[in-house]
């Protein structure tokens, strides 16, 4: 971090003293702030709640905003202020005498022209962005986000530019928070362009506090800072970085608690109850040692040992607690967590030691899979981008989820893998079709419900639905014999349910293709629908009485030969099920790529509410966009398995093979070529945690699971 501290020098036309400094810490998880802000990063005329503060274009003058009140009370650098004025050129200001704004443009702070008490993003200057025949321009946009006492109030500035990325785009956001006093500077999307297509340039960015003409503290970087993440253009928060500025000296051992990652509900019968979560290291000193300690109600806090550990400063860390936790009856439990110890001695900073979560625990449940059901196209250019923020979230939260894509008959031609099965869910779920309008795509519908754009969906979204008890089991086979798909599913209720209307629906889905390639850029398709069974109405089913089983069994051939329409449709004006669908016709063709990579997922839906009680599938759970193992007769071994700093992999017959680490984002870690004699990989450099092993030899792929457990 650069500290200019020349002086102590008093507050302009506050005229109260400075607090002394502020230190700050980087955070590039994907995340904002503490996760308060859940909310989609779009221009302001589609953002809901927002008030615009200033609106403009490159033609715009370097200016100020009124003064503007904040929602709650805040201190800056040790003193109250109540008002702000914010600058169309990157500065936020408390001191509201100030009448002229910083020039445009980033300057090395502190410096001349940029106000006193001032937090700042300078070097974004206004622009204007035309898409079809809405022209969006740059804004400054405020809202509270949050409860309090911990409310967040955010000044976000959309759609601004930088010399540096030419016609492109870059978001910045100032954020407030009550209680604690602390400001973040928020890194929220780049995208260079030019008027031949995507560059590769960053932005020069001076981010910093500057209390007056000779004090100023910077992020490392400036004035020069680039953009965390500069060439992707997604729409929420996954590819945030933020800067967190603390008021006083850094102390040494400071631990901030993130998570507990205990569900909110929960069953007797998944007792005992591993309690564990996720925390920080916001000290300057490295941890070595750190003790946890959990408490239920009011009950005497169970304090593990010193757990010994190797964190660097700044660094997050995954915790667990050696005693696990046997709740006595069901009931409504008040769990806490806190780092107890750190090094062999006290915290130095406790406001972020604690959590508290409250645990319901019922006689009975079941993990719930949660089944995400997105209406797409391969002609829709806002799905590519939804798609690829959905993949994130989904490689987060593996082994929790099953998937329907429905390709869709619009915008345009539509995506040749469209069916009227698909057109009939989108209807079930409100979409109509009237002459050009009428699709909506892209639409996420998780457990039937929420129903939103996939570019604003994360990891809290998951959770809140993924999170919901679920009281039953089901347990799908799939059967292929030539084009002949048959499916059964066991039903198990552990509760009683309630008379009601349910529909078990199943849906033969393709995990990959190609061959729908269109005009969005997507080049692959996971999870497609080709049928539904018996078809998109599903069967009527009533659930048996708690703990009895009932199955149900389906059986589908694919008729005639493998065909792709050029179009969905031949006229954008037509509804897709008259004349101009030009969609595949399951009577008498099919779209199977490859039948060998069909799966089917089976979900039981409240066919009143939508809700979809739970859902299951036949597709292994690996990261989307990773391959699924097939069936290639190859009889690869991984060993040891939880493995601590080596693996080996045996070949069997075979004389050598390629084999890739992945982690569960996707990302691969290690690539590595083995022979029957040199056969083990060191897995010492990753972290604990779960991966997946490809072996691939003379065309064929296998795919192991692998834990990591030091």
């Amino acid at each position: 971090m650069k500290k200019l501290l020349l002086t102590i020098a008093s507050i302009g036309c506050l005229g109260m003293p400075v607090f002394s400094q502020y230190y700050y810490i980087p955070t590039q998880n994907g995340t904002n702030p503490n996760g308060v802000n859940t909310e989609g990063e779009n221009p302001a005329s589609l953002l809901t709640g927002w008030t615009s503060r200033w609106s403009g274009n490159a033609t715009s003058a370097a200016t100020l905003t009124p003064a503007i009140a904040l929602p709650f009370a805040f201190t800056f650098n040790g003193n109250p202020v109540t008002h702000f004025k914010a600058s169309n050129s990157g500065s936020v200001t408390f001191d509201t005498s100030t009448t002229t704004a910083p020039a445009f443009g980033n300057a090395t702070l502190p410096a001349a022209g940029v106000p006193s008490n001032s937090i700042n993003v300078l070097g974004i200057k206004p622009s204007s962005w035309t898409s079809g025949s809405t022209t969006y321009n740059s804004s400054i946009i405020t809202k509270t986000l949050g409860t309090a006492p911990r409310r967040q109030f955010w000044i976000q500035y959309n759609f601004f530019s930088e010399p540096n990325i030419q016609t492109g785009w870059t978001y910045w956001a100032i954020v407030l928070e009550e209680g604690s006093n602390r400001i973040f500077i928020v890194d929220m999307k780049t995208l260079c362009t030019s008027t031949s297509g995507i560059c590769n340039n960053n932005v020069k960015i001076s981010a910093g506090i500057q209390v007056n003409a000779t004090t100023a503290f910077t992020v490392n970087g400036s004035p020069n800072l680039g953009a965390f993440n500069f060439s992707t253009n997604v729409f929420d928060a996954s590819d945030n970085q933020y800067y967190e500025f603390i008021a006083g000296t850094q102390p040494a051992k400071d631990v901030a608690n993130a998570t507990i990652n205990v569900s909110k509900s929960i069953g007797l019968n998944q007792a005992p109850i591993v309690v564990s979560g996720k925390a920080r290291n916001i000290g300057s000193a490295a941890i070595s040692s750190y003790k946890i300690a959990y408490q239920i109600n009011n009950d005497a806090p169970v304090v593990s040992t010193a757990i010994t550990a190797t964190v660097a400063s700044a660094a997050y860390f995954d915790y667990s607690h050696p005693t696990n936790w046997t709740p006595p009856s069901a009931g409504t439990y008040t769990l806490k967590t806190w780092i107890s110890e750190i090094n062999g001695g006290a915290d130095e900073s406790n406001g972020n030691d604690t959590l508290t979560k409250t645990i319901t625990v019922l006689d009975a449940m079941v993990p719930r899979r949660s089944l995400h059901e997105i209406f797409t196209s391969s002609t829709c250019p806002p799905c590519k981008p939804g798609n690829e923020v959905m993949h994130k979230v989904l490689n987060q939260r593996v082994g929790t989820y099953a998937i329907i894509k429905y390709q869709y008959f619009g915008p345009g031609t539509g995506d040749p893998y469209f069916t009227t099965e698909c057109y009939n869910r989108g209807v079930y779920y409100g979409q109509t079709a009237s002459g050009t309008a009428g699709y909506g795509v892209p639409e996420l519908f998780i457990d039937g419900q929420w129903g939103n754009n996939p570019n604003g969906y994360s990891t809290a979204i998951f959770d809140q639905y993924q999170e919901k008890p679920a009281f039953v089991e089901i347990t799908p086979t799939m059967t292929l014999s030539g084009k002949t798909v048959n499916v059964s599913a066991t039903i198990k209720p552990i509760i009683d349910f309630p008379a009601g209307s349910y529909k078990v629906r199943m849906a033969i889905v393709e995990k990959t293709t190609f061959q729908n390639v269109k005009t969005n850029g997507e080049t692959e398709f996971n999870f497609v629908m080709k049928k539904m069974l018996p078809d998109d109405n599903g069967k009527d089913i009533t659930l048996p009485a708690k703990n009895n089983t009932t199955t149900v069994s389906e059986s589908y051939t694919f008729n005639g030969e493998f065909k792709i329409p050029v179009a969905a449709r031949t006229s954008s004006s037509v509804v897709p099920t008259g004349a101009g669908y030009n969609g595949v016709n399951l009577a008498t063709n099919h779209s199977i790529e490859e039948f060998e990579d069909l799966a089917v997922v089976v979900f039981i839906q409240n066919n009143a509410t939508k809700e979809v009680l739970q859902s299951a599938w036949t597709a292994q759970d690996f990261p989307v966009g990773i391959a699924d193992e097939k069936s290639n007769n190859m009889n690869t071994l991984l060993y040891p398995n939880p493995a601590q700093n080596q693996i080996s992999i045996g070949l069997g017959s075979l004389n050598q093979a390629e084999v890739t680490i992945i982690d569960i984002s996707g990302k691969t870690i290690i690539t590595k070529q083995i022979t029957t004699d040199q056969n083990t990989i060191s897995t010492e450099a990753l972290n604990n945690g779960l991966y997946f092993v490809q072996v691939k030899v003379e065309g064929k792929t296998s795919i192991h699971k692998l834990v990591i457990q030091k």
